[in-house]
Protein backbone atom coordinates (compact mmCIF):
# COMPACT_ATOMS: atom_id res chain seq x y z
CA UNK A 1 0.00 0.00 0.00
CA UNK A 2 0.85 3.27 -0.36
CA UNK A 3 2.00 6.09 2.07
CA UNK A 4 -0.50 8.77 1.95
CA UNK A 5 -2.31 10.25 -0.12
CA UNK A 6 -1.16 9.74 -4.10
CA UNK A 7 -0.35 13.01 -6.37
CA UNK A 8 -3.57 12.88 -8.95
CA UNK A 9 -0.80 13.36 -11.14
CA UNK A 10 0.72 10.18 -10.94
CA UNK A 11 -2.84 8.00 -10.73
CA UNK A 12 -3.75 9.95 -14.36
CA UNK A 13 -0.54 8.28 -15.79
CA UNK A 14 -1.42 5.09 -13.89
CA UNK A 15 -4.68 4.98 -15.32
CA UNK A 16 -3.53 5.94 -18.99
CA UNK A 17 -1.53 3.20 -18.47
CA UNK A 18 -4.01 0.70 -17.89
CA UNK A 19 -5.89 2.20 -20.32
CA UNK A 20 -3.74 1.34 -22.94
CA UNK A 21 -3.80 -2.33 -21.43
CA UNK A 22 -0.54 -2.55 -18.94
CA UNK A 23 -2.06 -4.77 -16.31
CA UNK A 24 1.05 -4.87 -14.30
CA UNK A 25 -0.50 -1.20 -13.04
CA UNK A 26 -3.69 -2.93 -12.01
CA UNK A 27 -2.86 -3.01 -8.37
CA UNK A 28 -1.15 0.13 -8.24
CA UNK A 29 -4.17 2.07 -9.70
CA UNK A 30 -6.05 0.15 -7.30
CA UNK A 31 -4.31 1.03 -4.09
CA UNK A 32 -4.52 4.59 -5.19
CA UNK A 33 -8.07 4.98 -5.97
CA UNK A 34 -9.60 2.38 -2.89
CA UNK A 35 -9.24 4.86 -0.14
CA UNK A 36 -10.83 7.67 -2.00
CA UNK A 37 -13.74 5.32 -3.51
CA UNK A 38 -14.49 4.12 0.15
CA UNK A 39 -14.05 7.21 1.13
CA UNK A 40 -16.68 8.77 -1.25
CA UNK A 41 -19.49 5.44 -0.26
CA UNK A 42 -19.27 5.68 3.67
CA UNK A 43 -19.73 9.38 3.59
CA UNK A 44 -22.36 9.18 1.12
CA UNK A 45 -23.77 5.98 2.19
CA UNK A 46 -23.68 6.31 6.08
CA UNK A 47 -22.22 2.74 7.32
CA UNK A 48 -18.84 0.58 6.78
CA UNK A 49 -20.84 -2.47 5.16
CA UNK A 50 -22.78 -0.85 2.24
CA UNK A 51 -20.13 1.74 1.68
CA UNK A 52 -17.38 -1.48 1.59
CA UNK A 53 -19.98 -3.16 -0.92
CA UNK A 54 -20.65 0.48 -3.08
CA UNK A 55 -17.22 0.50 -3.32
CA UNK A 56 -16.07 -2.99 -4.60
CA UNK A 57 -19.05 -2.33 -7.14
CA UNK A 58 -17.42 0.65 -8.37
CA UNK A 59 -13.46 -0.96 -8.45
CA UNK A 60 -15.06 -3.26 -10.53
CA UNK A 61 -16.80 -1.43 -12.78
CA UNK A 62 -13.75 1.04 -13.19
CA UNK A 63 -11.23 -1.54 -14.19
CA UNK A 64 -13.96 -3.00 -16.14
CA UNK A 65 -14.19 0.33 -18.08
CA UNK A 66 -10.39 1.16 -18.26
CA UNK A 67 -10.20 0.94 -21.42
CA UNK A 68 -12.77 3.59 -21.72
CA UNK A 69 -11.27 6.18 -19.74
CA UNK A 70 -9.97 9.22 -21.86
CA UNK A 71 -6.40 9.79 -20.46
CA UNK A 72 -7.02 13.70 -21.41
CA UNK A 73 -9.00 14.04 -17.88
CA UNK A 74 -8.31 13.44 -14.87
CA UNK A 75 -8.77 9.80 -13.11
CA UNK A 76 -9.80 10.95 -9.94
CA UNK A 77 -12.66 12.53 -10.98
CA UNK A 78 -13.96 10.35 -13.01
CA UNK A 79 -13.24 7.48 -10.40
CA UNK A 80 -15.53 8.89 -8.11
CA UNK A 81 -18.11 9.20 -10.25
CA UNK A 82 -18.79 5.54 -11.06
CA UNK A 83 -18.32 5.40 -7.31
CA UNK A 84 -21.11 8.19 -7.01
CA UNK A 85 -23.27 5.99 -9.36
CA UNK A 86 -22.93 2.79 -7.21
CA UNK A 87 -24.04 4.95 -4.20
CA UNK A 88 -26.76 6.36 -5.83
CA UNK A 89 -27.83 2.71 -7.08
CA UNK A 90 -27.46 1.24 -3.24
CA UNK A 91 -29.48 4.00 -2.01
CA UNK A 92 -32.44 3.58 -4.32
CA UNK A 93 -31.97 -0.36 -3.54
CA UNK A 94 -31.81 0.27 0.11
CA UNK A 95 -35.41 2.57 -0.01
CA UNK A 96 -37.06 -0.06 -2.81
CA UNK A 97 -36.25 -3.26 0.21
CA UNK A 98 -37.32 -0.80 2.90
CA UNK A 99 -40.76 -0.40 1.09
CA UNK A 100 -41.25 -3.80 0.42
CA UNK A 101 -40.41 -4.67 3.48
CA UNK A 102 -42.30 -2.03 5.56
CA UNK A 103 -45.60 -3.88 6.19
CA UNK A 104 -46.44 -1.37 9.48
CA UNK A 105 -48.41 1.22 9.24
CA UNK A 106 -46.51 4.96 9.57
CA UNK A 107 -46.37 6.76 13.35
CA UNK A 108 -49.00 9.64 13.70
CA UNK A 109 -47.07 12.92 13.32
CA UNK A 110 -48.34 14.24 16.71
CA UNK A 111 -46.06 10.90 17.82
CA UNK A 112 -42.61 12.40 15.62
CA UNK A 113 -40.29 14.15 17.67
CA UNK A 114 -40.98 17.85 18.09
CA UNK A 115 -38.83 20.60 19.11
CA UNK A 116 -39.14 23.34 21.29
CA UNK A 117 -40.84 25.28 19.20
CA UNK A 118 -43.14 22.13 17.50
CA UNK A 119 -41.00 21.90 14.51
CA UNK A 120 -40.26 18.46 13.53
CA UNK A 121 -36.75 17.24 14.53
CA UNK A 122 -34.96 14.99 12.68
CA UNK A 123 -33.02 12.03 14.87
CA UNK A 124 -30.32 10.10 13.74
CA UNK A 125 -32.02 6.73 13.01
CA UNK A 126 -35.45 7.87 11.55
CA UNK A 127 -36.18 6.85 8.05
CA UNK A 128 -37.48 10.26 7.55
CA UNK A 129 -34.23 11.61 8.34
CA UNK A 130 -32.16 9.11 6.17
CA UNK A 131 -34.27 9.64 3.37
CA UNK A 132 -33.82 13.33 3.82
CA UNK A 133 -30.22 12.67 4.09
CA UNK A 134 -29.97 10.87 1.00
CA UNK A 135 -31.71 13.02 -1.10
CA UNK A 136 -29.43 16.02 -0.52
CA UNK A 137 -26.53 13.58 -1.17
CA UNK A 138 -28.15 12.89 -4.60
CA UNK A 139 -28.87 16.65 -5.37
CA UNK A 140 -25.04 16.90 -4.15
CA UNK A 141 -23.83 14.46 -6.63
CA UNK A 142 -26.18 15.78 -9.52
CA UNK A 143 -24.50 19.23 -9.12
CA UNK A 144 -21.24 18.44 -8.40
CA UNK A 145 -21.70 16.16 -12.26
CA UNK A 146 -22.38 19.39 -13.63
CA UNK A 147 -19.09 21.39 -12.87
CA UNK A 148 -15.59 21.23 -14.85
CA UNK A 149 -12.78 18.15 -13.72
CA UNK A 150 -10.75 21.41 -12.44
CA UNK A 151 -13.93 22.49 -10.13
CA UNK A 152 -14.20 19.13 -8.84
CA UNK A 153 -10.62 18.03 -8.51
CA UNK A 154 -10.51 22.21 -5.55
CA UNK A 155 -13.59 21.22 -4.23
CA UNK A 156 -12.05 17.00 -3.60
CA UNK A 157 -9.28 18.73 -2.81
CA UNK A 158 -11.42 20.57 -0.38
CA UNK A 159 -13.57 17.77 1.51
CA UNK A 160 -11.27 15.04 1.65
CA UNK A 161 -7.70 16.60 2.15
CA UNK A 162 -6.47 15.73 -1.41
CA UNK A 163 -2.94 17.30 -2.23
CA UNK A 164 -3.50 19.74 -4.97
CA UNK A 165 -1.03 21.47 -6.84
CA UNK A 166 -1.90 25.11 -6.34
CA UNK A 167 -1.95 26.50 -2.66
CA UNK A 168 -2.74 29.71 -0.75
CA UNK A 169 -4.84 32.14 -2.27
CA UNK A 170 -5.26 30.60 -5.71
CA UNK A 171 -6.44 27.72 -4.11
CA UNK A 172 -8.70 30.27 -2.07
CA UNK A 173 -9.76 31.74 -5.28
CA UNK A 174 -9.97 28.66 -7.14
CA UNK A 175 -12.45 26.66 -4.06
CA UNK A 176 -15.05 29.88 -3.78
CA UNK A 177 -15.01 30.22 -7.47
CA UNK A 178 -15.66 26.22 -7.37
CA UNK A 179 -18.32 26.77 -4.53
CA UNK A 180 -20.25 29.80 -6.26
CA UNK A 181 -20.35 27.39 -9.47
CA UNK A 182 -21.86 24.31 -7.22
CA UNK A 183 -24.71 26.68 -5.97
CA UNK A 184 -25.29 28.06 -9.33
CA UNK A 185 -25.88 24.25 -10.51
CA UNK A 186 -27.91 23.53 -7.36
CA UNK A 187 -29.95 26.20 -8.16
CA UNK A 188 -30.01 25.65 -12.14
CA UNK A 189 -31.36 21.93 -11.10
CA UNK A 190 -33.70 22.32 -8.34
CA UNK A 191 -34.84 25.69 -8.52
CA UNK A 192 -33.68 26.68 -4.92
CA UNK A 193 -32.68 30.55 -4.04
Amino acid sequence: MTEGPLPRAEIDVWMARLAAGEREVFTLVFEALWPRVFGLCRATLGNDADAADAAQQAMMKLMERAADYDPSRAALPWALAIAAWECRSALRRRTRSREVASSEPEESASHSPTSVDGARTLEANDPESELVRRDLVQRALDAMNELSDVDRATLAATFFDEPTEVVGATLRKRRERAIDRLRAAVRRLYGLD
